[in-house]
């Protein structure tokens, strides 16, 4: 991989420990970014995607907690690290882009105090210069009348708005590392591409590290170095970008990438029959199985692991 990662996860399990059985959200994932690397993570819903980001920041809630692994973050695990550490390293060296809102900003405290407070919580800045970089920043994101808007409280501004102000408060206190979950998905498709190159523009050209989640393949063949596929809390394929469109390994991404509308190809689109598992009673073997045109004997009852099948491309399969 060469030069040593931004943020390395090795292993992570993730589990919720309910009364009826135990949900493994996370199981087993390995994940590397490199620093000022944009690293895509994709999947259908239920798959993990969310819990995983929450887990790499401590920040999922009970009954869920982490079970094994390790996540390092510039060196340090953060899973060993005391929670003042951590709500130090949050926001200011590694921060994370919710996809809902509405669910994450404070309703009772205007958007331009919630902004201020991240800005003066990680720097030596008082209340005064906070603002004035507050309003800078709602400007630069698009936010009409930036100065006025700074007293708005959330439930008075739109969808595509309250989701610039999570962007700013991602920002502004210019982190090494950027998680964005879905951050276009309650959004309508002309303001999913102002947020998209609202991303590219602030967190991408603006030198920090990303790691894009989305169940959106396109979006990721936009602006991703690598891109990891992840299906029923494992990663199952991850590989340079242009491998991994051109030439994906794993039954689920070809799938993936089959149901993707294509302008070319005159073609139905493809879909992937059944649903993904429960992750609280995963079949046995490979958890693809149930839906693989591929299945064998040996994917009934043993669950591959991940190899190098090619070049920096790695695949989870049997079949392959």
């Amino acid at each position: 991989m060469g030069e040593p990662s931004l943020l390395e996860v090795e292993k992570l399990s993730t589990h919720f420990l309910l009364k009826h059985g135990t949900v493994r959200a996370v199981e087993e994932v390995d994940l590397q970014v490199r620093t000022g690397e944009t690293v895509g993570l994709a999947g259908e819903s239920g798959c993990g995607k969310s819990t995983l980001a929450r887990a790499i920041l401590q920040l999922v809630p009970p009954p869920g907690r982490t079970v094994a692994g390790r996540v390092r973050f510039e060196g340090a695990d953060l899973l060993e690290l005391p929670e003042r550490e951590l709500r130090r390293i949050r926001g200011s060296r590694l921060s994370l882009i919710f996809q809902d809102p509405s669910s994450f900003l404070n309703p009772t405290i205007s958007i331009g105090r919630q902004i201020c407070d991240v800005i003066t919580a990680h720097g030596d800045v008082d209340f005064r210069e906070a603002r004035q970089r507050t309003v800078g920043l709602l400007d630069s994101l698009g936010i009409p009348e930036a100065r006025r808007r700074f007293g708005a409280f959330p439930h008075e501004l739109s969808g595509g708005m309250k989701q610039r102000v999570l962007i700013a408060m991602a920002i502004c206190a210019d982190p090494q590392l950027v998680i964005a979950d879905e951050p276009t998905t309650a959004l309508d498709v002309t303001i999913q591409r102002q947020i998209l190159e609202l991303i590219k523009d602030k967190v991408i050209r603006g030198g920090s590290a990303l790691l894009f989640i989305t169940h959106d393949l396109s979006i990721l063949a936009e602006i991703c170095d690598r891109v990891y596929t992840m299906y029923a809390g494992r990663i199952v394929e991850h590989g340079l970008t242009m491998d991994f469109f051109k030439n994906p390994l794993h039954p689920y991404t070809r799938k993936l990438l089959a149901a993707i509308p294509r302008h070319d190809l005159k073609r139905p689109l493809s879909e992937i029959r059944g649903a993904p598992p429960r992750l609280d009673s995963l079949p046995a073997g490979c958890s693809f199985q149930p839906r693989c045109d591929l299945a064998g004997p040996r994917c009934l009852r043993e669950s591959p692991r991940l190899r190098e099948l090619e070049s920096q491309h790695w695949v989870s399969c049997h079949n392959v």
